[in-house]
């Protein structure tokens, strides 16, 4: 088996298991993006709170949810 084959097996294993498979480099950028509204939420010139902060994440999370249609309580 060569690699290409491997990558095969291990992404439709993954999606099987998940529903998803997100490759190791798009995975990274998805790393980065979650790494840049971090260090927003946590700048001390904003100093939120851990509830503060699951509340504006849910705001996010609710507007994207109507976005695509699939809205949350």
């Amino acid at each position: 088996m060569n690699t290409a084959d491997y990558i095969k097996h291990e992404a439709d294993e993954i999606a099987s298991r998940t529903g998803r498979y997100i490759p190791p480099y798009r995975l990274a950028n998805l790393m980065k993006t979650a790494q840049r509204i971090t260090d927003l939420l946590v700048r001390s010139d904003i100093a939120m709170t851990y509830d503060e902060i699951q509340l504006v994440l849910g705001i996010v999370q609710g507007a994207v949810g109507r976005a695509i249609g699939k809205e949350t309580d």
